[in-house]
């Protein structure tokens, strides 16, 4: 059985390091896609473009071209960005992730949710209060209602005639790092209500609801310790159909264990579990007498080679068999006065060349 669990832990071991090296090879090829991304190019061509554009107009003045007649490299039209670049849905790192996500504790506990109000601290939105409408967990960004309103090219197969407009109005988003809290506290002094920007939050109490499911926490303002209450959410009301299972019928219990059998077939957990699996770990008890009983036959083999001995080896053998019979020697206690009196003796040696030495060093030189 050690032989079977050291080759689980081999095998386990393997496929870690494989895996390992297969997730170092996909972070390196997102990154290399993410510096090649087309919205990435988007927006660097832009900014290019409107530097241009703004020189050109200070140099030619009514001579510069009418850039608002033609569209740009990618398609879109003059004053307008396309849907991806408004969505902002380029992929970013898990360490974007979290910078994005650090103020409000995290991509695993956000402490914002719709229905909070925001203010924008960045970008050509800077300083527009509104309510979020969506977070998007995925990308870390957040849309905010009837604030961040845009002008986008809509591509000519989303356009269902003619006559309708290429450039339209649309919401945009905003990582989250982009926007901070607002929320009414009391003024230290006077005590008075107003509206105050929280740039850090931080999640508590929180709690697993395993039936549900679902995790619910507290946020806090660290170092205040203010409990920031959540926006009010209306209760979703789920219409029933005909098609839907009732309740009743869910919650009706149409299989009862017993003693008597078992809960399944056997013949189903080989084919749920492959029985011949390296990373198995459980084994039935007559796969583990096998394995013990090739054990312990390996055992009696490695016993009867060492019958076969030459007389050498057995008259050794029979030399430590007598020498454990007798046992550890024992002192008597005329050996012991022996070697008592050879170390009184030693003693008084040592302590007169050490008197002669002194009286060596003592002796004043003549001449």
């Amino acid at each position: 059985m050690d032989k079977l669990m050291r080759r689980v832990r081999m095998a386990e071991g393997q496929v870690a390091r494989r895996a390992k090296r297969k997730a170092f090879g996909r972070a390196l090829e997102r990154k290399s896609e993410r510096k090649s991304e087309v919205r990435n190019k988007e927006a660097t061509h832009q900014l290019k473009a409107a530097r241009q554009a703004r020189l050109e107009d200070w140099k030619m003045g009514e001579l510069a071209p009418k850039r608002d007649l033609t569209l740009d490299k990618w398609g879109n039209y003059w004053g307008s960005v396309s849907i991806a670049r408004a969505r902002l849905s380029i992929a970013i790192t898990p360490e974007e992730r979290k910078a994005r996500s650090a103020w409000c504790s995290g991509p695993k506990y956000i402490c914002v949710k719709p229905g909070d109000r925001v203010v924008v601290t960045e970008g050509s939105f800077k300083d527009k209060i509104g309510f979020v409408d969506e977070i998007d967990t995925k990308f870390m960004t957040v849309s905010i209602k009837d604030t961040l309103r845009t002008n986008i090219s809509i591509p000519g197969y989303m356009l269902n005639s003619d006559s309708d407009d290429p450039v339209q109005v649309f919401d945009g988003r905003v990582p989250l790092s982009a926007v901070r809290l607002v929320h009414p506290l009391p003024h230290p002094v006077t005590g008075k209500m107003r509206d105050v920007i929280i740039r850090e939050l931080k999640a508590i109490n929180v709690n697993f609801d395993r039936p549900t499911r679902e995790v619910t926490y507290d946020r806090i303002i660290p170092g205040e310790n203010v409990v920031i209450p959540w926006p009010k959410e209306e209760p979703v009301v789920y219409p029933d159909n005909e098609a839907d299972t009732l309740r009743i019928d869910v919650e009706q219990r149409t299989f009862v264990p017993t003693l008597l059998r078992p809960p399944m077939p056997e013949s189903i957990i080989d084919e749920l579990r492959n029985r011949y699996s390296m990373f198995r770990t459980r084994h039935t008890d007559e796969y583990i007498a096998q394995k013990e009983a090739e054990e312990a036959a390996k055992k009696a083999k490695k016993k009867s080679v060492e019958s076969m001995m030459t007389p050498v080896q057995e008259f050794n053998r029979l030399q430590r068999e007598m020498r454990r019979a007798r046992g550890q020697p024992e002192l008597t206690p005329e050996m012991l006065e022996k070697i008592g009196l050879v170390i009184d003796k030693n003693r008084s040696e040592e302590a007169e060349e050490g008197a002669w030495v002194i009286r060596e060093k003592g002796t004043p030189k003549i001449g």
